[in-house]
């Protein structure tokens, strides 16, 4: 494996870690600050994991399809769109999204654990010139990745 491949592979697993942890957080519902800083980072960190998961992807030869099987959080789509089912498309929608919105959905009170509510991030939007608007998962785009791509190249 070429290096700059090792080296996206090892970055796509640092973005899926922080991709599972801003997937799992509640965020206060009532504070601004936080849902800014928390949609620019899953923005930043969706984008460049990505990217690198992308470039490891493509060196697998014969490579099955990864489906996003594994949710953080019971929803549904807001409005109209696809919702995407598999890593490769998943990725590919991420990486070439002229718009790219993260979702916020709020959480029953007998779940949240923060005083005046709780939001979780349990999807983002990306709509592309040749893609209509489709809802991807970040968790199951993480879990998929670090249980099912990462094994697969780094096999011991």
């Amino acid at each position: 494996m070429e290096a700059i491949t090792k080296h996206s592979a090892a970055r796509a697993a640092e973005e899926a870690v922080v991709l599972w942890s801003l997937a799992s957080t509640q965020f206060s519902k009532n504070n601004a600050l936080f849902l800014e800083e928390a949609s620019a980072c899953m923005i930043e960190v969706v984008s460049a994991f990505a990217l690198n998961a992308r470039r490891m992807i493509e060196s697998v030869e014969n490579r099955p399809k990864f489906l996003l099987s594994q949710k953080r959080w019971r929803w549904k789509p807001t409005k109209k769109g696809v919702v995407v089912s598999e890593l490769w498309d998943a990725l590919n929608r991420i990486i070439h999204a002229k718009k790219l919105l993260v979702g916020f959905e709020s959480l029953p009170d007998n779940i949240s654990v923060i005083d005046g509510g709780a939001v979780v991030i349990p999807y983002i939007q990306a709509e592309t010139d040749r893609r209509d608007l489709a809802f991807i998962d970040p968790f199951a785009c993480a879990h998929a990745y670090l249980y099912e791509v990462y094994p697969l190249v780094f096999r011991t």
